[in-house]
């Protein structure tokens, strides 16, 4: 098999499989593990030991680099944009706090993806399967409970569970698209299983959209010189089909009458949150950010206000909102493959669109995920090598084009 095939094959058994180097799955483990744990029991001291653990890590990988031109004007331009976080009395020192903790996330996920993405890939699945592990237990233990999922943690919701595996599946799906050319399927259906069992309505529909993408994307974007996969989810995206066409009314009410969805998709509560927070907005605010005084995010939420996008103005004003919201377009700067590009964007934005009304990222020390999602898409070969790489795969298994 040619360079240019290789480049593109996956290690299988195709290629030489190493031993990976368990101290770094361990570690991968270890930290991620740790970022979803603090962030799930929101305790303070755990979220700064966390953070502050991640600069020591970013420290210690980044003595022996140099500082570039372009890497320091980055830096210089990330201050501009959350300037506003330093005009907050307000919030106190949270948004300095938060800034802060954003830009060591951003580079903890610069560092954790400089390794081999192998080892990314095995550290999610072995973080993926102890947190469905857990939720079994949970369910077990709680069963029979209006709500087991909001027994776990002290003041938080039932849909908080489904949410955080929501952030471990995007990037479980990325690090196997990654390392494998193709999209995971088993584990989006039990990250819906989840959901529906934490009765939410957003996990519930991202879950659904991510299990849909998965077909589509393996169908249309995975890697080429595979005709038995793409015929296989060529008949599973058509039996699923068929099954949606003959019992879909049954399955939506079974899940609607289950789950939230049986009072719709819109969230009466976020509405009247954000039209709560949208008017106290004047000239300025909108470009600083307001605070919550007066609001029902004050009053009833206990400063809450249950929506990443609304928080992230709050602390950090329009520019900060707007980078966030468009950030999944970034993704089509990137020189890679157009189908690989179109897998990164859709996960990624249906991650962003999960944080509407939770607040998972924006910010949050899970926002190492969401950075890791971005640095994953360095492993992939240039769209000139893929080009080339798909060639001679198509020539290998068609002799003809030899």
């Amino acid at each position: 098999m040619s360079t240019a095939a290789l480049a593109l094959t996956p290690p299988t058994a195709d290629r030489p499989r190493e031993r990976l180097p368990l101290r770094c799955v361990a570690g991968c483990v270890a930290l991620m593990g740790a970022l979803v744990v603090a962030f799930a029991v929101q305790r303070p001291v755990l979220i700064v030991a966390c953070t502050a653990l991640c600069a020591a890590l970013v420290l210690a990988s980044g003595l022996q680099r140099r500082v570039t031109r372009s890497q320091l004007l980055l830096f210089v331009g990330v201050c501009v944009v959350f300037a506003p976080a330093f005009l907050k009395p307000y919030h106190g020192l949270s948004p300095i706090y938060y800034f802060l903790s954003t830009v060591v996330m951003f580079f903890t996920a610069d560092v954790i993806a400089r390794q081999d993405p192998r080892v990314l890939l095995m550290a999610l699945r072995l973080l993926y399967a102890a947190a469905v592990t857990f939720v079994a237990w949970v369910a077990f233990t709680y069963w029979g409970h209006p709500e087991p999922f909001g027994e776990v943690i002290p003041g938080s919701s039932t849909n908080a569970i489904p949410s955080y595996l929501i952030v471990l599946q995007v990037a479980l799906s990325l690090a196997t698209y990654v390392v494998r050319r193709r999209l995971p399927l088993l584990s989006p259906l039990l990250t819906f299983a989840i959901a529906f069992l934490g009765l939410g309505r957003g996990s519930l529909v991202i879950a659904a959209a991510i299990i849909g993408a998965t077909v589509v994307l393996n169908l249309f974007a995975s890697a080429p010189g595979r005709p038995f996969e793409r015929l296989w989810h060529g008949a599973l995206a058509l039996a699923a089909a068929v099954a949606l066409w003959m019992h879909g009314d049954g399955f939506l009410e079974t899940v609607s009458n289950y789950t939230k969805l049986s009072v719709g998709l819109v969230d009466t509560n976020r509405l009247e949150i954000i039209d709560d927070y949208f008017a106290r907005i004047d000239g300025l605010t909108l470009l600083l950010g307001a605070d919550y005084a007066g609001t029902i995010v004050e009053h009833t939420y206990g400063g809450n206000p249950h929506i990443a996008y609304v928080r992230t103005h709050s602390f950090f004003g329009l520019a900060a909102v707007v980078l966030a919201m468009a950030s999944p377009l970034a993704v089509w700067l990137a020189r890679r493959a157009w189908t690989a590009r179109l897998v990164f964007f859709t996960f990624i934005a249906l991650a962003a669109l999960r944080a509407v009304s939770e607040p998972i990222f924006f910010p949050t020390v899970l926002d190492f995920f969401y950075f890791l999602y971005f640095m994953l898409l360095r492993h992939l070969p240039s769209a000139a090598a893929a080009a080339a790489a798909a060639g001679a795969v198509r020539a290998t298994h068609n002799p003809t084009l030899r």
